[in-house]
């Protein structure tokens, strides 16, 4: 069964965060989590096996920001990471889908940066072919803030053939840093034909649950929530996220019944994702 078809037939979990969880393998606060694909591979498939056990049907390869934007070697980041889930499934016997994670630039594109349209299309269009002849299911965009970057990350998505869900980031207003709103990211994302639309990181899954009874209202297309674990906290030279598995799967569990997927984003682990899968899984 592909990936188009499962999502009509039932609630899918994706996995949780990758940065938090790297840094208890040694990644140093400000490094890059993509480098780690290749500099500390069995951290990844490590990782990944968790979310496995926790339940995950979707693992979310380690490549937010892995554009050649970024890296001479985007591409091999890219093969690296994708390896890195299929050892991982192999490890377990088991098959989940995989989606290639297309995260922002960091740039502003013109006329509010110094970043052609054009210049950042092509970054997501490499990203994307290299993420579908590695054999990715789906494409991911995610923690977006600009619609025009969204288009732009969209499109060149669409280009594969593969599933494209995306995601924006709101504050307690129903808005971007842009500014921008959920009827606005709806009209977007339902023109540019995405397959699957949504929320993720932010201030928490309450929030969200909030944001949710509203966007229902506006679409029709499949929904995917990934809220963080509360807001972050620098301890010791570490980020850190203060909401239980417990508290974060009972606030998911308010929304399983409008959204078609779930998931955690920064600082949520295999154990909020195991948590969330027991109380929502029916």
């Amino acid at each position: 069964m592909d990936f188009r078809q499962k999502l009509n037939n039932g609630l899918l979990f994706f996995d949780g965060g990758m940065g938090t969880l790297l840094q208890r393998y040694g990644m140093g606060v400000g490094e890059a989590s993509d480098m780690q694909n290749l500099i500390n591979g069995q951290a990844v498939v490590d990782i990944h096996r968790q979310y496995i056990k926790a339940g995950a049907d979707i693992l979310t390869g380690n490549t937010l920001g892995a554009y050649a934007l970024h890296y001479d070697n985007a591409d091999e980041i890219i093969q690296a990471a994708v390896s890195h889930m299929k050892e991982a499934m192999k490890l377990e016997q088991v098959n989940c889908f995989m989606a290639l994670d297309m995260g922002p630039t960091g740039k502003l594109i013109e006329p509010y940066g110094d970043l052609p349209f054009e210049d950042c299309y092509n970054a997501f269009l490499q990203a994307a072919q290299v993420g579908k002849k590695c054999g990715v299911d789906l494409i991911l965009i995610e923690t977006m803030i600009d619609l025009i970057e969204m288009k732009a990350a969209v499109q060149a998505a669409k280009t594969t053939g593969l599933p494209v869900i995306a995601t924006m980031t709101f504050d307690q207003n129903g808005k971007t840093m842009m500014g921008e709103g959920l009827q606005t990211m709806v009209d977007l994302l339902e023109s540019l034909e995405a397959d699957a639309l949504g929320m993720n990181c932010g201030y928490g899954p309450e929030l969200y649950v909030a944001l949710l009874s509203q966007l229902t209202e506006m679409t029709k297309l499949p929904i995917l929530v990934q809220p963080n674990a509360g807001l972050p906290q620098l301890v010791d030279g570490k980020t850190v996220y203060d909401m239980s598995p417990k508290d974060f799967a009972q606030s998911m569990a308010k929304m399983k019944d409008k959204a078609m997927m779930l998931g955690g984003c920064c600082g949520t682990t295999p154990d909020h994702i195991k948590e969330m899968v027991a109380l929502c899984r029916c």
